[in-house]
């Protein structure tokens, strides 16, 4: 959920800014993480075993779990923020974005020391969605983020282009998009897509990331590629 109001109380707070800007000012508390250079191939069950337990044992170091929720704040709504979320909610938490109204409140120079806590982490796969399951087919649209450009040159058949910059909070409906619909989203890597997902479920439409994204399509021998 992107607030547009006060975090929920006894919120984790998570800093995706860069150190430097972190360094000159945070909300007390909050902790610096960036996760928007996640980058990984997931289309086995050892391959998606594996990011659970890398993200368990991240919960478990922040001292994040199922019983507090998280919320993530950066300067807007942009792919550090989202895909830093998401990162966290495919780890099966509770994430809120905040992109704007804490500013003033970040008066905290020092670092905050995590509190660390068990690992924890149950794989959210209602919001992830893989290269396997687009290529058995999907019964719902395939949204590719990326400029005309991008999606000019190489894309995943069947892919409709919807470049970031057309979505917005209020908007799903001029998209074609229903609340309770389902829709996959990607883009490059995964993280342009993040930031379309949250404006998505923000409205109710039930979109899933292909965190993968191109980068991990085009990688991959048996995965079909159009090309202009």
């Amino acid at each position: 959920m992107i607030l547009s109001a006060d975090p929920p109380a006894h919120a984790l707070l998570i800093d995706s800014r860069s150190p430097a800007e972190y360094a000159q000012g945070h909300l007390e508390g909050a902790i610096n993480l960036d996760l928007s250079g996640f980058r990984g191939r997931l289309r086995s069950e050892e391959e998606l075993e594996q990011l659970e337990q890398a993200l368990a044992d991240l919960n478990g170091r922040i001292g994040a779990g199922p019983h507090r929720p998280v919320v993530v704040y950066d300067m807007g709504l942009n792919t550090r923020l989202t895909k830093t979320a998401f990162m966290l909610a495919l780890g099966g938490l509770e994430v809120y974005l905040w992109p704007q109204g804490w500013e003033s409140r970040a008066t905290q120079q020092a670092p905050a020391q995590p509190v660390a806590g068990e690992p924890w982490a149950r794989l959210n796969r209602e919001i992830l969605l893989t290269a396997d399951e687009i290529l058995a087919g999907l019964p719902y649209p395939l949204l590719d983020v990326r400029e005309p450009h991008e999606f000019a040159t190489a894309r995943i058949p069947g892919a409709k282009n919807i470049p970031l910059g057309a979505f917005g909070l209020d908007n799903a409906g001029a998209l074609g998009l229903l609340p309770g619909q389902a829709v996959g989203v990607h883009c490059r890597s995964g993280a342009r897509s993040a930031s379309a997902f949250w404006l998505l479920r923000q409205q109710g439409v039930q979109a899933r990331n292909y965190l993968g994204s191109m980068l991990e399509w085009e990688a991959e021998a048996d995965l079909p590629v159009e090309r202009s």
